[in-house]
């Protein structure tokens, strides 16, 4: 499904589409709408860094894999990791508005969104392919290291998802009705798995 709004061109996968609406649907926390408001103020971060360092998006890609913004010039090091940065940061900022507000309120949903703002930012900083975190490291690895840059962002993309995937089994093991970290390992192993052999 593509579509085109303010000049940008929006690709929606069905895949997506069908597993947002059965999130959404079945959700009984609230949980989902929190998750996606925290996806939402993490992408306007990176549009208002592209903006600022005067990149224009050029379209942006939805799928199970994640939300990819696609620029339409090209960039430097430095404003790669600027605008990889600018998503997390924004979570993480909401994060402590939300969650003192929930404490000054007396309110466990401001709480709670404080907590997914949280969460978002901290995951996306992880140094993983396909997520902010491991833009910064192929950024750095490029202008620092001198060894075979893709495949060692793949090999600690695996790497750090078998830990995630490890201390979700862990967690899960203690209590059973938050498989949640454990979820996003397996979906981080498989995602990074599918992309190890694409070259680049």
């Amino acid at each position: 499904m593509t579509f085109r709004l303010l000049d940008i061109e929006f690709f929606v996968s069905v895949p997506f589409a069908v597993v947002l609406a059965f999130l959404l649907v079945t959700d009984k926390t609230g949980m989902m709408s929190a998750s996606l408001f925290a996806v939402l103020l993490h992408e306007i971060g990176h549009l208002i860094v592209m903006k600022l360092n005067r990149i224009a998006p050029k379209s942006v890609k939805m799928s199970l894999g994640g939300v990819l913004i696609v620029g339409n010039a090209y960039c430097t090091a430095k404003e790669s990791i600027s605008v990889a940065l600018a998503g997390p940061l924004v979570n993480i900022v909401f994060s402590v508005v939300f969650y003192f507000s929930g404490v000054y309120f007396d309110s466990l949903l401001l709480a709670a969104f404080g907590v997914v703002q949280f969460l978002v930012g901290i995951i996306n900083l992880l140094p993983i392919k396909g997520l902010d975190g491991g833009t910064v490291l192929r950024n750095l690895l490029e202008r620092y290291y001198n060894g075979n840059v893709q495949l060692t962002v793949k090999l600690v993309s695996i790497g750090v998802s078998i830990g995630v995937l490890v201390l979700g089994i862990a967690v899960a093991v203690k209590n059973t009705s938050n498989p949640s970290l454990l979820l996003l390992g397996i979906y981080l192993i498989i995602l990074n798995i599918s992309r190890f052999w694409v070259y680049e």
